[in-house]
């Protein structure tokens, strides 16, 4: 209920709860709890004959200020979300998990209507090959990248410091994640798929290994820029 184009109310305080390591979800919670109960001080002022900015300014000091409003959410230890209590374990061991996880859609996507034309008895039709080795393709070169990008964006929830998405990065670089796919010849049938967790072989596969890591290291350093804009305290 604030004057348009002032500043949103509880702005310093979100900021403050969320770099605190407050879950974004309690965060919001909170803050629309005290929305309402700041309109309905508002309202109470305003009904008391005063103006409408006499009323914003006196509700807000009835409220409380941002270290009081701070102080009930930072004292409950419940509150706080697991990349802020543990990041060395969201940010050290789940990386590993994530990939698997994004990996197991296009597999098991493939599985399926392999399994269909398995029972049918027939080889793979061209177009089955096509759609298999661009996931493949896909795979090694955007899943790394995609999965360093979910963890920068999870850093950027709960304000976290720009080391925690670049160790992301670098877990899911060092692993060396990659798909292969292969089919027999015309008239022949089976074919497989591979995923694998090992440093590439070949001239080829380090080019293509450190194309992969550089974009799998950017969401960090995209990360680490955007702090460094909305925060002067380097993270």
């Amino acid at each position: 209920m604030f004057s348009k184009g002032q500043p949103m109310p509880f702005e310093a305080l979100r900021e403050r709860l969320l770099t605190a390591g407050i879950a974004p979800q309690h965060v919001r919670r909170y803050l629309a709890e005290l929305s309402d109960h700041l309109d309905d001080l508002i309202q109470a002022q305003r009904d008391a004959g005063y103006d409408t900015e006499d009323a914003e300014i006196r509700a807000r000091a009835r409220l409380g200020d941002d270290d009081d409003l701070a102080q009930a959410m930072l004292a409950r230890p419940a509150l706080y979300s697991l990349p802020a209590r543990a990041p060395w374990l969201v940010f050290g061991l789940f990386p590993l998990a994530a990939l698997i996880g994004l990996c197991a859609v296009p597999v098991v996507l493939l599985a399926l209507i392999a399994g269909g034309h398995a029972q049918s008895g027939g080889s793979a039709p061209p177009w089955f090959q096509d759609l298999t080795l661009s996931l493949v393709f896909l795979g090694n070169w955007a899943l790394p990248p995609l999965t360093a990008t979910l963890f920068a964006v999870l850093a950027s929830r709960q304000r976290l410091p720009a080391r925690w998405p670049l160790i992301a990065g670098i877990v899911l670089a060092v692993i060396g994640f990659h798909m292969q796919a292969s089919f027999p010849g015309p008239h022949s049938h089976g074919g497989s798929l591979g995923i694998g967790l090992s440093f590439p072989g070949g001239q080829t596969g380090w080019l293509q290994w450190l194309a992969v890591t550089a974009l799998t290291i950017l969401p960090a350093i995209l990360y680490r820029a955007w702090r460094r804009r909305s925060d002067p305290i380097p993270g």
